[in-house]
């Protein structure tokens, strides 16, 4: 119920001050186990990802947001999943892998970090490896115009900046898992979602 108001709230601020456009929603309508992979260049993208979305999404985000404390808020709030990049996360990834294989809607930046120019960032091979392992398909998702309202570098969304935010969704990205193994297979696969990613943000114009 709390996720509901503090979406419903989400909601309501981002058509108060921007616009919202949404693509591909015939490509939402998957049930069971998802992954949802997106480019990464704003706090704003999982706010804005989780309103777009009809169902509820467990975001992995860098252990840092719970710094600020707005976003620490937001972040338990919307079951957030912690991370710390500098080593490996036992406790993250066993969560992550359960959300996934009880049917639930993960949510994941593979750049790793938010992106300081707006471009796209080496994807991280994690993404292949938990797909694989929970039999999850990749629906691949690009954003734009959260960097112009709120880049990495603002303290402060810009809230008089009157934009378009563009969120859309690519069909999902079936993974072969009798491939699992396949280490080329894994690359060509990362390098397939990035393309696509890569693509979807493209075709968003201001």
């Amino acid at each position: 119920m709390f996720y509901k108001i503090i979406r419903l709230v989400c909601y309501l601020i981002i058509h108060l001050f921007w616009s919202m456009k949404i693509e591909g929603e015939e490509n939402m309508n998957h049930e069971g186990p998802l992954i949802l992979a997106a480019n990464h260049v704003s706090y704003l993208d999982p706010v804005v990802l989780g309103v777009a979305f009809k169902r509820k999404i467990y975001f992995i985000a860098k252990k840092e947001i719970f710094e600020v404390p707005i976003l620490a808020f937001l972040g338990r709030s919307l079951d957030v999943i912690p991370v710390d990049r500098e080593k490996l996360n036992p406790a993250s990834i066993k969560k992550s892998l359960s959300l996934l294989e009880t049917g639930h809607v993960l949510g994941i930046f593979p750049e790793g970090t938010r992106s300081s120019n707006g471009e796209l960032l080496e994807l991280n091979a994690g993404l292949i490896k938990i797909a694989l392992k929970t039999n999850s398909p990749i629906i691949p998702v690009g954003l734009k115009g959260t960097f112009d309202i709120y880049p990495s570098h603002a303290k402060i969304p810009l809230f008089l900046k009157r934009k378009t935010i563009y969120i859309r969704f690519g069909k999902p990205i079936y993974l072969d898992n009798n491939r699992g193994k396949d280490i080329e297979y894994k690359k060509e696969t990362l390098l397939k979602i990035q393309d696509k990613i890569k693509e979807l943000t493209g075709i968003a114009r201001n």
